[in-house]
């Protein structure tokens, strides 16, 4: 899953750490952290279509799967710190191949980029009275 992909990159650039306080999917159970800090939910989204170029007609080149970050805190300032340094993170992909256990060499993907489709923006506050803050980033990458 490509969202293993950004957990990845988010894990390498410092931004969290997967089950502790990055979470995926919008089943995730996320704890509210004791020491109010922020936690981050990556949950995919519809993508767009598929890149073809003049040597894959048949299959695509590339893909362009999508997916929403969202950063919960007690605070609106943490939230949208988190946020941020999610956005970071992700903002300067550019021809990264994305290793999931670099000891071993396995790769995941090669991403030509990933852009945001937005800047953090306030998504409200949720049913447990955390503020979030959220974006859109959509990928072009390699299939397979």
């Amino acid at each position: 899953m490509w969202t293993d992909d950004i957990v990845t990159l988010l894990q390498d650039a410092g931004v969290g750490t997967l089950n502790v306080d990055i979470f995926v999917s919008t089943k995730a159970t996320v704890p509210m952290l004791s020491s109010g800090a922020a936690t981050i939910t990556v949950s995919e989204t519809s993508g767009s279509g598929p890149e073809r170029t003049q040597n894959r007609v048949i299959t695509p080149a590339y893909i362009r799967p999508a997916a929403q970050i969202l950063a919960r805190a007690d605070s609106s300032k943490n939230a949208r710190a988190k946020a941020q340094l999610a956005y970071d993170a992700l903002v300067g992909i550019r021809n990264v191949l994305v290793y999931r256990e670099p000891q071993s060499f396995q790769f995941s993907g090669w991403y030509r980029e990933i852009n945001p489709l937005q800047e953090p923006f306030d998504a409200g506050v949720d049913d447990r009275k955390q503020a979030r803050f959220s974006f859109n980033v959509i990928a072009v990458r390699r299939p397979g």
